[in-house]
């Protein structure tokens, strides 16, 4: 590594406590699931918002109510992939690496799992609705589709983080470029 890849003490050992911080709030994550009942939460949340005439109709079989903790596992612990990724990101940054291609790479990952949450959580509701209601009468079914403004902004955002992360490959190659010019 030559100096001018690497981060000053203070940014470095900014980015090794982000890092513990991260894992942290990944760790919190896992550990509320189980002590709190999150999949009744969100199981509760879908039902209410479910019309009373097609609430009426649904039967929880053991099929459904597997499907629907399923389906809410992957939509709670998918916050957990931000932390991983903003974990990942600090970890490179904490070596004083900027433009390697380790950096690229944790840049670029933190963007997919930034698009890749806010995809879920776009899906989510309409995929539990559907789970609650597909064995219904095909008048008492339920479709419902919400756009919500935060996973909108949270998709540019990991768009724009993936982006970001392109530029970096270029700038990684001009950096190497100019390392075998001196």
């Amino acid at each position: 590594m030559s100096p001018r890849n690497l981060l000053p003490d203070r940014t470095r050992m900014t980015c090794r406590i982000l890092k513990w911080l991260s894992l942290a709030v990944v760790a919190m994550i896992v550990v509320t699931y189980f002590a709190a009942d999150i999949t009744a939460a969100m199981t509760d949340a879908i039902w209410a918002g479910l019309q009373p005439q097609v609430r009426d109709d649904v039967t929880y079989t053991s099929g459904k109510k597997l499907m629907l903790q399923s389906l809410s596992a992957v939509g709670y612990f998918s916050l957990a992939l931000i932390a991983l990724g903003a974990a990942r990101v600090f970890g490179v940054f904490q070596k004083g690496v900027v433009f390697a291609p380790a950096a690229v790479r944790a840049v670029r990952f933190l963007g997919i799992m930034v698009f890749v949450f806010a995809a879920i959580q776009l899906v989510l509701p309409t995929l539990m609705v559907l789970a609650i209601t597909y064995d219904n009468g095909e008048d008492k079914r339920a479709l419902t589709i919400a756009i919500n403004s935060k996973e909108l902004i949270l998709l540019m955002i990991g768009a724009i983080i993936m982006v970001i992360g392109q530029v970096l490959t270029q700038a990684t190659d001009i950096a190497q470029e100019n390392e075998q010019f001196i």
